[in-house]
């Protein structure tokens, strides 16, 4: 990877629908070969996929929040990981060092929702304890992207 596929992905970190043109004028390469470079990220897994941000109020999902997960045995995650990975409701979900578990960034429609969630982790998924906090707001999203300038 040189500095032209760096730029060609920050480009598209910004705008995900660039246009081959676009990206070409973007780095100083042709059409083609912005295109060409742009395929090899795809195909090589560097560029793993280009998403939609979507405001999650618009989707009837204002509610952000963070969740420390204990489960009852450390040993036996399975039906946890199949949960958080069917529930449409985490968005996030992490495997932490320390004496937490997991911590789960779910957006829900309310606060019974979140009651919900948090029910169903309990008897689904082999939950002992959480804790919950609201997000307020988000003060930076990004990817870990190279830094370029051109």
């Amino acid at each position: 990877m040189d500095d032209i596929d760096r730029a060609i992905i920050s480009h598209l970190a910004i705008d995900g629908r660039a246009t081959h043109r676009e990206l070409a004028r973007a780095v100083g390469l042709s059409p083609n070969a912005a295109g060409a470079r742009l395929a090899r990220l795809l195909d090589s897994g560097v560029i793993t996929g280009v998403h939609a941000a979507v405001d999650p109020a618009a989707i009837g999902k204002p509610l952000a929040a963070s969740m420390d997960i204990w489960l009852n045995q450390r040993d036996n995650d399975q039906g946890f990981i199949d949960f958080v990975a069917t529930d449409d409701r985490v968005i996030d979900a992490f495997h932490l060092t320390g004496p937490v578990d997991y911590r789960l960034e779910a957006r829900v429609a309310s606060p019974d929702d979140l009651e919900d969630l948090l029910k169903q982790l309990r008897d689904q998924a082999d939950v002992r304890q959480t804790d919950s906090r609201l997000i307020l707001s988000r003060l930076v999203t990004r990817q870990a992207l190279p830094t370029i300038v051109y």
